[in-house]
């Protein structure tokens, strides 16, 4: 199997999950910190699924070699791959928003709940609010990236 299709394949299995923990994990346990762990598994499916078209672009020596700095990849993705396949800004601003936002939870120095949402606070007291409607949006942004993906490299 080839890189990209365990790429895409890794991709469907974290949406599958991102999924399943949000509609059927999250109601029952009513937990509000389980977001965290459904933002990571957007977050892994929105990077394999761009790992996913640099690799095809990469096995048909469409692109150079890449990096393993994630940022630059993105860069290369957003300058060579978007035009190809037509993904749209959204596509670019939901990639950059899950980045973001999982890097400010590394960085951030402390985060609470305060009524069903969980806010983080960066060393600079930077705050950043986001709820499971949140989540279901970044959800289904992603679930059409993903498709989007799989379209264009089968």
């Amino acid at each position: 199997m080839e890189k990209f299709a365990e790429n895409l394949a890794a991709a469907k299995k974290s949406i599958k999950i991102a999924d399943h923990l949000t509609y059927m994990t999250y109601p029952l346990v009513k937990d509000i910190k389980i977001v965290i762990s459904i933002t990571e598994h957007i977050h892994n499916a929105a990077i394999q699924g761009m790992e996913a078209i640099l690799q095809y672009d990469r096995y048909y020596k469409r692109i150079n070699p890449l990096t393993d700095n994630l940022d630059s990849r993105f860069q290369v993705f957003k300058q060579k791959c978007v035009p190809r396949y037509n993904f749209n800004g959204d596509d670019m601003v939901l990639i950059e928003d899950l980045m973001n936002l999982i890097k400010h939870h590394g960085n951030s120095t402390m985060e609470f709940v305060r009524s069903d949402k969980l806010i983080m606070c960066s060393p600079s007291f930077k705050t950043k609010t986001f709820d499971i409607n949140t989540i279901k949006q970044y959800l289904s942004k992603t679930k059409r990236f993903i498709s989007k993906v799989e379209l264009a490299i089968t």
